[in-house]
């Protein structure tokens, strides 16, 4: 490629222009990605793609039109699409462009030393996450695993002057581990873990937590009796349970479809004031840190709930138009998409007791470390099953039980929630704690 992706993206932004858009932007992405790939406790397979994409919005007044491709000798037909498009939409007064910002680069996205990291070490860490779980005790089995590292450039560059391009590189690998004794199998768990660095790789941490979350399941036996009382999260169990409708709720799209009943609560409280909810773009090393969004907005922290009071909704340049609210530069998305909203570096502040401090206090309840099941981030209703839980008694966790269901709502625990841990994990690009919700039904298989 003789032009840089930042140069091309400014060449379409103009071809745009004289096919007859008003307004342009284009988003372009380049990675090369390599994998390796257990499955079975076995080395599967390894494999390196790369990619170029680019996507076009043409504005024609408000009206709006977007192609894609992924052939930079394609850029100006595509353009010329997007411009025919838009011609042929509606209009929505919604439809427009960011202005040009200050974009500060952020420290540490790009590790020069992944350029030679190669394929044979990708497979070298994915084998060594195998012998780790071996240590751990002979009886884990790692199902499914991967180490994948990527490294690429985005760009993008609009009519109204914005231009920011980045380099980037990261590491991500994750473990899903179960334990087999006999005719026993006990539950899977799943760990995840990423570096922006070479130096920062560390498989060790998630093979470890991932074999023993496993181990801590065998002989799971069923719970006995049923029961409504509290419940302790695991951080995956609060992604599952907690964060989705959080997301939902706060994401200001769908306070303009009507969905989400936080749509007018601006500073108002929906949860107890024990929960601080920030997102921070900027985060040092933080899976989904960048210094601009999809549209070429610069990232900054933004806390959308404060003390269990809704402080702000995710925006994109659209939303934050149609709501007359301020822009807080999440508009996510590929170069194969017209911009959504979606969050960044999502984090829930941690609390001042321990995960045991949480527990010490049920009489009785239940440790729950994974959740599979459905939530209805609208009404808030959940009902699944609990996956790796044990039960408490007496301010202790007593055993691990199986075929235990639960139910509740999510709107009533985060109003309820009595409990944050200290400790907290990341989950791709969630940093969460444990987390203490009350009146959960938990029924006994």
């Amino acid at each position: 490629m003789s032009q840089s992706i930042l140069d091309l993206c400014r060449s379409g932004v103009a071809a745009a222009l004289r096919f007859g858009a008003t307004g342009a932007e284009v988003y372009g992405q380049s990675a090369d990605t390599t994998s390796a790939t257990i499955e079975k406790h076995d080395l599967l397979m390894a494999k390196t793609q790369q990619e170029t994409a680019f996507g076009i919005r043409a504005f024609v007044g408000s009206r709006l039109g977007f192609a894609s491709t992924n052939d930079t000798d394609d850029l100006e037909r595509a353009c010329r699409e997007a411009v025919v498009l838009a011609k042929a939409s509606p209009g929505d007064p919604g439809n427009v462009l960011p202005e040009a910002q200050t974009i500060a680069p952020v420290e540490g996205l790009y590790d020069p030393e992944s350029a030679r990291y190669t394929t044979d070490r990708a497979v070298e860490q994915a084998i060594g996450m195998l012998r780790i779980a071996e240590s751990v005790d002979r009886r884990v089995v790692i199902g499914d695993a991967e180490f994948a590292f990527k490294r690429g450039e985005r760009a993008v560059a609009n009519s109204h002057g914005v231009a920011a391009s980045e380099r980037t590189s990261l590491f991500l690998y994750s473990a899903l581990a179960t334990a087999k004794d006999g005719d026993r199998v006990s539950n899977m768990d799943y760990q995840f873990g990423a570096a922006r660095s070479v130096a920062e790789i560390d498989v060790e941490p998630i093979v470890r937590r991932a074999s023993q979350n496993a181990l801590d399941s065998l002989g799971a036996e069923p719970c006995g009796s049923s029961f409504r009382g509290p419940a302790v999260l695991s951080p995956q169990a609060v992604e599952s349970l907690l964060v989705g409708l959080i997301l939902y709720q706060a994401n200001a799209r769908n306070t303009l479809r009507r969905q989400s009943r936080w749509g007018d609560c601006l500073g108002r409280k929906v949860a107890t004031s024990s929960v601080t909810l920030v997102d921070d773009g900027r985060r040092p090393g933080g899976v989904a840190a960048s210094a601009f969004d999809r549209e070429g907005v610069p990232h900054a922290p933004v806390t959308i709930l404060e003390r269990g009071v809704l402080a702000s909704l995710f925006h994109n340049t659209y939303s934050a138009a149609a709501l007359a609210q301020r822009n807080t530069a999440h508009a996510v998305g590929s170069a194969q998409t017209v911009p959504a909203i979606g969050p960044t570096n999502l984090a829930i502040l941690p609390g001042s007791a321990s995960k045991d401090d949480l527990i010490s206090e049920i009489g009785q309840g239940l440790l729950v470390t994974r959740f599979s099941g459905n939530v209805d981030p609208v009404s808030g209703d959940f009902s699944g099953v609990a996956k790796g839980a044990q039960l408490i008694r007496d301010g202790r966790v007593q055993r691990a039980v199986s075929g235990t269901l639960i139910a509740g709502n999510v709107f009533e625990c985060l109003e309820t929630l009595s409990g944050i841990s200290q400790e907290e994990e990341t989950i791709v690009n969630l940093t969460l704690p444990y987390v203490r919700v009350e009146g959960v039904s938990v029924t006994a298989a």
